[in-house]
């Protein structure tokens, strides 16, 4: 992205309570059997234009389905989210246990039950303990803080080994984010949990058209095991608070906006399970951006390659056999390709010698410890 050093400058801390109007907090109520964070609630003080984009897998979380409902009308106020249990293929009972979740927190702040948003990642196939969520959402509601945003942050993680927010000032107008992602990672909309924030005034149908180029620019290029998830979503919220209103989604507030969205992809693919270093693809020369991004999440999903990154071992074979496999069209005697090898991020330029167009996603090496942690997965 042009400009990221410019707007790296401009980081503030706070992440997701950052902007006007934002609270939040992350509390254990003993989903976990480690005892670790699992439950997070955000709130914005006033309502908020909403949008979120979801998983395109055929199976949905029960979470999917209430947060997509409730966000039909633009409008929302709080997004209450629990990590070690993903609420996913477990039948009316877990449909009725998402609602409860959105009713419970909308109860123990006071807000419309339609204005809450419910997430849920974690193990499958698994009943959701209400009993805890419940006692958890009491607890929960009475330690909102401004400076609640880092225990929201972690307490959406699951094989995560660390923290992801971010905070960034654009002009009066503030935009916070923070997201969760390690496994299960390859985007069919987006893959793991985001959030972001801002206290911009934006309409909901401009909200949905920024989100969406965001997504598509950032979470959609990326991948860590080709592994699409059941649970994922990023959810969007704007309060207005600094009386700021955005127009157009090609003001500075949106490249700024998909900034944030990028730096948080980064950080998925940087913390992909097992990994040891950030791959960053570049692919240029292509004739369309379809077919820049099909070269790039060839690149970066391809097994081998990431095998190769992480023994360091500048393999050109990987990468001829990568791009070939994808329908992009390729002049092969102007194909050009350059790998950079470094300590936390190989760096991989493509040019197809056929176009303009440029594209470039993010992936990671691939170790035993991939395997160590996905032979049993617990959370």
């Amino acid at each position: 992205m042009k400009n990221f050093d410019k707007l790296s400058s401009k980081k503030l801390k706070g992440g997701i309570t950052a902007p006007k109007g934002f609270k939040a907090a992350g509390i254990a109520c003993g989903i976990k059997k480690s005892g670790k964070p699992d439950l997070s609630l955000i709130l914005s003080e006033v309502p908020a234009t909403a949008a979120g984009v979801f998983t395109t897998n055929q199976v949905k979380g029960n979470p999917v389905v209430v947060s997509r409902k409730h966000l039909k009308k633009g409008k929302a106020r709080a997004i209450v989210s629990n990590s070690g249990n993903a609420n996913t293929w477990t039948g009316k009972k877990g449909l009725k246990d998402a609602y409860q979740m959105a009713r419970l927190t909308a109860k123990a702040l006071g807000i419309q039950t339609e204005d809450v948003l419910v997430t849920s990642t974690g193990v499958i196939a698994r009943p959701l303990p209400m009993p805890k969520i419940r006692s958890g959402v009491k607890k929960i509601a009475n330690k909102l803080s401004k400076k609640g945003g880092q225990a929201a942050a972690r307490a959406i993680l699951t094989t995560d080994t660390r923290v992801k927010e971010i905070a960034v000032k654009v002009g009066n107008i503030t935009i916070g984010g923070m997201a969760k992602g390690a496994g299960m990672i390859e985007p069919g909309m987006a893959t793991m949990h985001a959030f972001i924030t801002t206290d911009a005034k934006v309409n909901k149908g401009l909200l949905k058209k920024i989100l969406k180029q965001a997504v598509n620019k950032s979470f959609n290029l990326i991948s860590v095991d080709n592994c699409m998830s059941t649970s994922d979503c990023v959810l969007a919220l704007a309060n207005g608070m600094s009386k700021s209103e955005i127009r157009n989604s090609k003001s500075e507030f949106s490249k700024t906006f998909e900034f944030v969205c990028e730096y948080l992809a980064k950080e998925i693919a940087r913390d992909g399970e097992g990994a040891s270093k950030l791959m960053t693809v570049k692919v240029g020369g292509a004739k369309n951006e379809k077919d820049a991004k099909s070269v790039v999440k060839a690149i970066i999903g391809n097994f081998l390659l990431k095998a190769a990154v992480y023994g360091r071992d500048k393999n050109v074979g990987r990468i001829l056999q990568a791009v070939g496999s994808t329908p992009s069209k390729v002049n092969w005697k102007n194909f050009r390709f350059n790998w950079k090898i470094g300590r936390e991020e190989d760096i991989i330029t493509v040019n197809l010698g056929v176009g303009k167009s440029s594209v470039t996603g993010w992936g990671c090496d691939l170790t035993e410890g991939y395997v160590r942690i996905n032979a049993k997965y617990h959370t």
